[in-house]
């Protein structure tokens, strides 16, 4: 599957992945990662990771698209439709799909690596 592309004009303002992490990670941490890194691949958003404890103005674990906090519409764990939520004023219909797909392909491959650590 190819990645989907966006313009530069419509992500410009929300160029970075920020994802909110205890030192060391634990399990939504480092699955937040990988959807960092997945966002990166596909539309070229730049990861950032900040390590901070339950004090902080975000506590960990939570992930920022730009300056906006994707909220886990579970009220737990940030999912691949929560991101592609996140994105759909910025891209077109076909790209949230498509977005969508990775993140969970990335969820999947996460949960499935992770359950036999």
């Amino acid at each position: 599957m190819t990645p989907p592309q966006a313009t530069e004009e419509k992500l410009h303002p929300m160029t970075t992945v920020t994802v909110v992490s205890k030192e060391p990670p634990g399990g939504r941490c480092s699955l937040y990662m990988r959807y960092a890194e997945a966002l990166r691949q596909a539309l070229g958003f730049q990861p950032e990771v900040r390590y901070c404890d339950s004090s902080a103005a975000v506590p960990p674990p939570a992930m920022l698209v730009g300056d906006r906090l994707v909220t886990p519409s579970d009220g737990v764990i940030v999912s691949p439709e929560d991101i592609a939520f996140s994105l759909s004023d910025r891209l077109g219909e076909t790209q949230v799909a498509e977005l969508r797909q990775v993140l969970e392909a990335t969820q999947e491959q996460w949960m499935e690596e992770w359950s036999q650590a």
